[in-house]
């Protein structure tokens, strides 16, 4: 079950992602002596904060039929974070990679008119996914950008006796203490002459959650928008998936991030009447349009009715029950979204259409960060008509090139290409095969010495760590397959901190090269906490710091907040901190001399795109980039 299952509330409201933008520039974590001062971005003081605002409960759906107002005491709820620790943290995997934005720390309650908080759930970390262009006005910044998130709550409890019965309903069909939750992000508020500056719109929905299902997608029908990337399709719907109940009765489809909005503060764009229908045959290509004989009605999206998509936050569920012509196709044939043809007196025009012969793969997780040595594992899902496919081969390739147009370079990306057990870019694919169940697994490993190369542990300079990418595909997928954007799995392998001897670390050998990387990427902090840079300041702060670094990287306490430092760094800024000199306080050490040559901030930056004062860092860049590197351009 997921949050396409009953029952599910839905909810709306606002998010705020005060993301710190400094770190946007790989230059930006030069430290050396010729390194000129960072390109501060357009939120340079950033607490990388995000939370949920003013989000209430607006509808639900249970036994069969959607609740609004009054029909249940959970309508009108708040869902709110945490009362008794910090909100969550949003960040970027790596200055490199910046589209798999990734929410840590995050708890999400659902509390009574009366402040009783009636459950507690803790949003276990995940990036967003679907990003394109769902805005159609406004300036041209991460604003126009939309996307969706999709995890579960875990660790979650309830208050004893809920009196809301759609409550009670969602306990009673939760396993393993978890609920599905799922949302939409769009109209994102960067400009700081605006009130809403950091923040963006929300519609989500929470449902039940069942062992041994994904976390991050529904095991369902997946219907994947072709265009160009980050761009609008030619349907000017974006990519959805949808569930058929169970019992064959009803299919529940997600809307939540398929319709665009003209302005942030505007409703659903109305492109004229759309129907969701299933075709009567299964094509090998993905059809512009269908003749009425060539597909069966399933029924309207209601998304031009007043306060739909607040109150369903995009989520439709339509009857099958009485639809003969649809139940004797849906099994496998596409489901497609159409609207009435403007060329023709009959027939549709096809918006979007469920993926070629129904086939698709997934990796639940798709963001990995690993530490030398440490062995993950990568869990595929395969479906046709979103039922498991067992038996499929699952390729595995080395996705280092789509990784490498979005980070651009230098430094580049993947080197040394040992780092983690990614195919070789040269090689042929690894294939993998789906059990019974259409699951199978990938354990992906980092070398021991991490991305060492020519014995620098530090492959890209001063920035530490690698990225690399895992590419998958279905071994026997049809030539004409869509396949999602960014379909790959995104890896940053921490550096090995190399100390055969078991050297004590000290201040000016091992600490402040890494404190003084985030002192200045992270002036806020400097500013109200402890400058990082400075030794004196550091000391005043040791009970903070060890907590700090001592805490996992799902806690909203964790640092850095980038999630980018390794475990062995980690651990060595923890001995430092502990250990004690005859002053009483961590050792100092001899300050470094400085280098005969150093590199200039000018040799090592990135080209880059012409950008007006509202784009000089954060994914519009990044889109661009990609747009001059590739050739592509959003039209």
């Amino acid at each position: 079950m997921s949050y396409l299952d009953s029952p599910r509330l839905h909810f709306n409201g606002w998010f705020q992602a005060d993301v710190s933008t400094i770190n946007n520039d790989v230059t930006a974590f030069d430290t050396g002596p010729s390194a000129g001062p960072p390109d501060p971005g357009w939120n340079p003081e950033g607490t990388g904060i995000f939370r949920l605002v003013d989000c209430a409960v607006t509808g639900g759906f249970l036994d069969g039929r959607p609740l609004s107002a009054g029909d249940d005491p959970a309508i009108g709820m708040t869902i709110e974070n945490a009362d008794e620790r910090p909100p969550g943290k949003l960040v970027d995997l790596d200055p490199q990679q910046q589209m798999v934005s990734m929410i840590f720390g995050m708890q999400v309650r659902l509390v009574s008119s009366s402040l009783q908080t009636i459950l507690r759930g803790e949003f276990k970390p995940a990036p967003f996914i679907n990003l394109w262009q769902r805005q159609i006005t406004g300036l041209r910044t991460d604003q126009k950008l939309g996307a969706m998130y999709q995890s579960v709550l875990e660790r979650v409890t309830w208050s004893e006796e809920p009196e809301s019965p759609l409550v009670r309903a969602l306990r009673e069909a939760s396993q393993s203490r978890k609920l599905s939750i799922e949302f939409a992000v769009y109209g994102y508020g960067r400009d700081p002459k605006i009130p809403r500056y950091t923040m963006g719109r929300v519609a989500g929905t929470i449902g039940p959650s069942r062992s041994g299902e994904p976390d991050h997608f529904v095991m369902g029908r997946q219907m994947i928008a072709p265009g160009p990337l980050f761009g609008t399709p030619p349907g000017r719907v974006g990519t959805l998936q949808a569930k058929v109940a169970k019992d064959g009765r009803s299919i529940t489809v997600d809307f939540g991030n398929s319709f665009q909005v003209e302005t942030a503060d505007s409703g659903l764009v109305d492109i004229g009447k759309v129907l969701f229908g299933v075709l009567t045959t299964n094509p090998d290509t993905v059809q512009k349009s269908v003749a009425e004989s060539g597909i069966a009605i399933i029924g309207e999206v209601p998304y031009r009715n007043a306060n739909w998509y607040t109150q369903t936050a995009g989520i439709e569920t339509f009857d099958l029950s009485g639809n003969a012509a649809a139940a004797k196709y849906l099994l496998d044939c596409p489901l497609v979204v159409v609207s009435p043809s403007a060329a023709a007196a009959s027939g549709y025009d096809v918006r979007l259409q469920e993926s070629i012969s129904g086939l698709y793969v997934r990796a639940d997780q798709f963001v990995f960060r690993i530490d030398p040595g440490e062995t993950q594992t990568v869990d595929f899902c395969a479906t046709r008509f979103g039922a498991p496919l067992a038996g499929a081969g699952i390729a595995l390739s080395n996705g280092g090139p789509f990784l490498a147009q979005l980070g651009g370079t230098p430094p580049d990306l993947s080197v040394p290409p040992s780092g983690v057990n990614v195919p070789p870019a040269s090689g042929p694919p690894v294939v993998i095969t789906t059990d019974s169940h259409g699951h199978a697994a990938f354990s992906l490993k980092a070398n021991a010495d991490g991305p060492t190369l020519n014995g620098d542990a530090w492959p890209r300079g001063y920035l530490a760590g690698q990225l690399y990418a895992l590419g998958y595909q279905l071994e026997k997928q049809p030539v004409t397959y869509v396949s999602s954007t960014g379909n790959f799995v995104s890896i940053l392998a921490y550096s090995r901190r190399h100390n055969p001897n078991n050297v004590p670390p000290t201040w000016y050998d091992d600490i402040q090269p890494l404190f003084a990387q985030y002192g200045k990427l992270y002036p806020i902090m400097s500013k109200y906490v402890v400058d990082l840079s400075d030794y004196a300041s550091v000391v005043t702060r040791l009970s903070a710091l060890s907590l700090a670094f001592s805490l996992p990287q799902s806690d909203p306490n964790h640092m850095p907040v980038t999630r980018d430092l390794g475990l062995a760094d980690r651990q060595m800024i923890l001995q430092w901190l502990a250990t004690k000199g005859a002053d009483g306080l961590p050792p100092l050490g001899t300050p470094r001399p400085a280098p005969a040559v150093a590199t200039t901030q000018a040799e090592t930056r990135a080209t880059g795109v012409d950008l007006d004062p509202m784009q000089q860092a954060g994914k519009t860049a990044v889109i661009l980039k990609y747009e001059r590197l590739s050739g592509k351009g959003a039209k």
